[in-house]
């Protein structure tokens, strides 16, 4: 089981990037989340008005500020500009 070392946001809440480690940890990669919204007639399925999706996921680093060092290269929304 991977478990989070650390976890970045973006800005505005809706998007967020756990930095993650093996139960070893030897390796580390991140998974992207993001905050989908609902329509008013998917509220029974979502209450909460939305849900949280991970349409990423990193490979491999072999340290947690390597891993944290592609998560801001990669992800341009880190800086919260956005």
């Amino acid at each position: 089981m991977w478990t989070v070392k650390k976890k970045l946001e973006s800005g505005d809440g809706r998007r967020n990037v756990e930095l993650t480690t093996t139960p070893d940890g030897k390796l580390f990669r991140y998974h992207v989340n993001v905050w989908v919204s609902v329509d008013d007639d998917e509220l029974l399925f979502h209450p909460d008005r939305g849900y949280w999706s991970c349409p990423e996921i990193s490979g491999f680093f072999d340290s947690l500020s390597a891993c944290e060092n592609a998560a801001k290269d990669q992800l341009s929304w880190l800086g919260g500009d956005e």
